[in-house]
C-alpha cells in the first residue's frame, strides 16, 4: 500500500514541479509583463510538453525515461534504508530523517560530474563511445529529476500514510528539493553540471603534450 501511495505521489510531484517550473520560467525568466490566457491555463498542453522536455534534455527521450526510472527506483530504496538502523523507516528517528532528507540529492547534484567521470573511468568507457552506460550517464537532468522527485514522493508517502515523522521536517525538506530542482532545470545553480566531454578533451590534450 505504501509503495502504491509512493507511485501516486511520484506522478503528482512530477506534474506539480513541472508546472511550477513552467510558471517560474514564464513569470520570472521570460521578461514578459502581459500574458495570454492560454499561456496561463492551458494545462493539457503545458504539462505533457513540459514533462517530455525534461526527459528529452539529454537528447534522447528513451534514455531519459530509463535514467529517470532507474534513479527514482534506487532513490526510493535509499529512503527505506533508515529502517536498517533499528526502527521502521517511517518512525520519528534520526536515521529516517537522514535518509529522507535532501542531503543525498544535493550531494549528487553538486558532485554529479565527478561521480559520472569516475564511473566511466572505472568501466573504461569513453563519454563519446555511444555505449549504453555512457548514454545513460549523459542524461544528467532526467537522473537528477528521478532522484529529487523520488525523495519528495517518499517523504509525502511516509508522512501521509503513517504520520510519525515530523511535518516540520517534511515541509521544508520538500520545498528545498523543489526549489533546487527547478533552479537546476533552468541552469541557475552554481554547482553541478555535466562536463564529461570537456574533461575527456583535457585528458587527451595532456596525453598529447
Amino acid at each position: 500500500m505504501e509503495f502504491f501511495l509512493y507511485l501516486i505521489y511520484l506522478v503528482i510531484t512530477l506534474v506539480v514541479v513541472s508546472l511550477a517550473d513552467y510558471y517560474f520560467g514564464l513569470l520570472h525568466l521570460s521578461g514578459k509583463d502581459t500574458f495570454e490566457k492560454i499561456e496561463l491555463t492551458d494545462w493539457a498542453r503545458i504539462i505533457p510538453s513540459k514533462v517530455v522536455s525534461i526527459f528529452e534534455t539529454g537528447g534522447s527521450l528513451q534514455f531519459g525515461l530509463i535514467a529517470f526510472g532507474i534513479s527514482a527506483f534506487f532513490s526510493y530504496i535509499w529512503t527505506l534504508m533508515g529502517g536498517l538502523i533499528g526502527s521502521p523507516h517511517y518512525t520519528d528517528s534520526f536515521g529516517n530523517y537522514f535518509f529522507l532528507s535532501f542531503i543525498m540529492p544535493v550531494l549528487v547534484l553538486a558532485f554529479y560530474s565527478f561521480i559520472a567521470s569516475e564511473i566511466l573511468k572505472a568501466a573504461r568507457i569513453s563519454p563519446s563511445s555511444g555505449s549504453f552506460l555512457a548514454r545513460l550517464i549523459a542524461q544528467e537532468i532526467p537522473l537528477l529529476s528521478g532522484i529529487f522527485i523520488s525523495v519528495i514522493a517518499s517523504n509525502l508517502a511516509v508522512y501521509g500514510m503513517y504520520h510519525e515523522i515530523s511535518f516540520l521536517f517534511v515541509l521544508p525538506n520538500v520545498l528545498v528539493l523543489i526549489v533546487l530542482l527547478i533552479l537546476r532545470w533552468n541552469g541557475k545553480v552554481k554547482f553541478g553540471g555535466i562536463r564529461l566531454d570537456r574533461e575527456a578533451e583535457e585528458d587527451e590534450e595532456l596525453e598529447q603534450d
